[in-house]
């Protein structure tokens, strides 16, 4: 399996604010495409997987509440851009897929580590995948996540009594 530059969508109503990311994601080896709208951005989400949405707050042709709700159950990460006074929030409003509204929000500086740190666990959870066999791969989901902590706690509490088998 070959490994893929991670995909960024950059969804904005004005060019010349997607201007100073572009050369950052360029200089980040990413695959990146453009959105005007909010129409334009569902379309685009659901022809092709993205990694990473960045968002303008306020889209035409909908709002945002619609992008969000489409990358629910994805793999991506949806942030918006908020203005505020001389700079911009970052807010997020899905991660992985999952809804997350709520979280704090993150200043430029702190916006721009978080990517640097998002792009690189992508590129290596794309080595790892490339690296096994398909047999060996399996997608750790909540529920699954949940049984194995319980069967832990289970055979951890087994194990402290006296006199019983730690199965």
């Amino acid at each position: 399996m070959e490994t893929q530059n991670p995909r960024i969508l950059l969804v904005s109503t004005t060019p010349t604010d997607v201007t100073a990311l572009t050369t950052r994601f360029k200089r980040w080896e990413c695959e990146i495409q453009y959105a005007s709208s909010c129409a334009e951005a569902i379309e685009l989400v659901r022809a092709k997987p993205f990694d990473l949405v960045l968002s303008e707050f306020k889209l035409s042709g909908g709002g945002s509440s619609p992008l969000a709700e489409s990358l629910l159950g994805s793999n991506a990460t949806l942030i918006y851009s908020y203005p505020v006074e001389m700079q911009c929030w970052w807010l997020f409003a899905v991660k992985n897929g999952r809804s997350c509204w709520g979280a704090p929000a993150l200043r430029t500086e702190e916006f721009l580590r978080f990517v640097e740190d998002f792009l690189t666990v992508i590129r290596l959870r794309q080595e790892v995948l490339a690296d096994e066999p398909k047999e060996t791969l399996f997608e750790l989901t909540p529920e699954r996540d949940e049984g194995e902590r319980v069967a832990r706690k289970r055979r951890r509490s087994a194990a402290e009594q006296p006199g019983m088998d730690a199965a």
